[in-house]
């Protein structure tokens, strides 16, 4: 493959034809388009196949967490489009803004608007369709692009991952409806964008791929904040591997984005790091700085008694470093939101936030076997690309490490990491010169997605027991007179959405208000029946939801730091038989009951 050095130190940059390989001849063209056809086939298919359990009746059946509050944000924007749910009153002690960026949640319901859907349940009955349509046409245009830039062989071996791992299935099935499943087709569009950056040998070049990661950066940030990481990840390897112009215009495009954004909010909308904003806008203007002053010194060339390259990028660095963090906001916004990759008390009680390492048995070697066979070749692409100086391997495995490493600490990143190392793995697969081990190679990774997920259809589906708890109490509470309900955070969009009653706390956990939320952890720890009513009184609450206590006081104390014994609450005494005088119970199962407050 051609190479050109672009100054002393820096990575080896392919022509700007291709992704880390030769380019295609005319016979390998020909095929392309129905490979690609073919994977959007199949990946739409195993995407259909859970239509038994997707409806009840004619009702659409999805998950009774953070899907339910898409479906109430996408119905709000069907019914006033372009509007979507920003404060709102049902949450919170007196109203909350959601946490999520508006984009994904916006255009859905715009689609689901033009789809003819203006009652809720029709916006639903449209909206469950659109995660595997959508995930099967990114399958499709990965595979073509991949097909045409670095072969069939690598298209197929990525398609197959795309299209079959149970992973990615699940997370963008019929009514999988959160936004997850769009992280993987957000990072992709990142990396693409990235490398044509790299490759880009003119300044029009340049500047077209400066656009267009700009564009893939934006769209990110507008519906998942947590992809700053490979946002990151692009301004690191464009910081080191290119002049800066393309970077410079692509963070510029998010910066003033994002910043045109914030400035349209409404008054109370909060600066923190879980809400995109001014945070955010300044981590990309000042990306934009560094790089500018980088593309700056290229564009009047490197006087003979200049300082090298190298110390221009540390200086350029430092200037973005200190703009920063002498923002005392932000400086603060990044230290708490670091706690999102671990520390935080909150995000440690939630499964899809363990490290990898925590699962058990079956469990552990499914969690392996997802990662496949790229976990392993990642290494030797990473060790190759070093040493052919190929900076777009060498980009495409960095992505692909960083999340595994994340992935490790938190099964929350698998999602992205497991089709980042099948493309990793893929694209190593054509450098194997032995033909046996490069057919073992292949194997590694096109086997496990297919036979994972075949295993997993022999296991018939179903409501987990505390979901279908969680159905039958919303159903008992939607008949209830109005009132805000205090209950476990964990059933909060339950109760708001399907419960039609407003909340104290819900899924968004510390998101939209810490204080708030752990003074409502702190009364259900309360050690006399007076002290929770007084405050459920305050805070307006009619009725009162507790779960069983052994595992309801332990994620409350783990919450909040604290070692408050089970037996001295309130909470484990009513549980265990004490008649209560200011509460009474209306609702009960084994692990689930209601009360309201008693008035006088």
């Amino acid at each position: 493959m051609a190479r050109k050095i672009i100054g002393s130190g820096e990575w080896g940059v392919g022509s700007g034809s291709d992704f880390g390989a030769s380019s295609p001849t005319p016979h390998s063209l020909l095929p392309t388009p129905l490979l690609g056809i073919a994977f959007f086939v199949l990946a739409l298919a195993c995407r259909f196949l859970n239509t038994p359990y997707a409806f009840d009746g004619s009702k659409s059946r999805i998950a009774p967490v953070d899907e339910l509050y898409h479906w109430k944000r996408m119905a709000y924007s069907a019914a006033h489009f372009p509007h979507v749910l920003e404060l709102d009153r049902d949450r919170g002690v007196s109203g909350a803004f959601c946490p999520w960026p508006p984009l994904y949640d916006v255009v859905g319901g715009g689609a689901a608007r033009l789809l003819g859907g203006i009652t809720s349940n029709e916006v639903l009955r449209r909206i469950v369709w659109f995660p595997p349509i959508l995930f099967a046409l990114f399958t499709g245009i990965a595979v073509l692009i991949l097909a045409r830039r670095s072969g069939i062989l690598v298209a197929t071996i990525t398609g197959i991952a795309l299209a079959t791992s149970p992973f990615l299935v699940t997370a963008s099935w019929i009514g999988s409806i959160d936004h997850h499943f769009l992280e993987p087709v957000l990072t992709f569009a990142i990396i693409g964008a990235t490398c044509l950056a790299i490759g880009a040998v003119t300044r029009r070049e340049k500047i077209r791929a400066g656009i267009l990661l700009g564009i893939a950066i934006t769209a990110a940030m507008f519906v998942q904040t947590a992809l700053l990481i490979a946002a990151a990840l692009a301004f690191a390897v464009l910081f080191f591997a290119t002049d800066g112009l393309a970077a410079t215009c692509g963070f510029s495009i998010a910066a003033i984005a994002v910043m045109i954004y914030r400035l349209t909010r409404p008054p109370g909308f909060p600066d923190s790091q879980w809400f995109l904003g001014w945070t955010h806008a300044t981590l990309f203007a000042t990306a934009a700085i560094a790089c500018a002053i980088i593309a700056a010194q290229r564009s009047v060339g490197d006087p003979p008694a200049g300082p090298p390259p190298a110390r221009r990028r540390v200086l350029a660095l430092l200037v973005g470093a200190l703009i920063a963090i002498t923002i005392p906001t932000v400086r603060a916004s990044l230290f708490t939101g670091s706690h999102f990759l671990g520390g935080d008390r909150w995000l440690r009680t939630i499964q899809e936030f363990q490290p990898l390492w925590r699962a058990r048995g079956d469990d552990l070697l499914s969690d392996a076997a997802g990662l496949s066979g790229g976990a392993i070749l990642v290494w030797f692409l990473a060790i190759r690309a070093i040493k052919t100086r190929d900076s777009v391997r060498l980009t495409i495995a960095i992505f692909a490490i960083a999340y595994f490493a994340l992935t490790i600490t938190s099964r929350r990143f698998w999602i992205v990491a497991i089709p980042l190392l099948a493309l990793a793995g893929a694209m190593y697969v054509p450098l194997i010169a032995r033909k046996r081990l490069a057919i073992l190679a292949a194997l590694v990774i096109a086997l496990p997605p297919p036979l994972q997920f075949a295993g997993w259809l022999m296991t018939p589906q179903s409501i987990p027991p505390n979901q279908q708890q969680w159905i039958r109490a919303t159903s008992f509470i939607r008949t209830l007179p109005p009132g805000r309900v205090l209950g476990p955070w964990s059933m909060g969009h339950a109760i708001d959405v399907e419960g039609n009653h407003p909340v104290i706390v819900d899924n968004f956990g510390t998101m939209p208000d810490a204080a708030t939320f752990e003074r409502a952890q702190q009364a259900l720890l309360s050690n006399d029946e007076p002290a929770l009513a007084r405050y459920c009184d305050a805070t307006n609450v009619r009725y009162l939801i507790l779960e069983q206590p052994r595992f309801g006081i332990a994620s409350a104390n783990a919450i909040l730091g604290a070692r408050q014994a089970a037996a001295g609450t309130w909470w484990w005494r009513v549980w265990r038989g004490e008649r209560p005088k200011l509460f009474r119970l209306i609702w009960s199962e084994p692990e689930l009951r209601i009360y309201q407050r008693s008035w006088r």
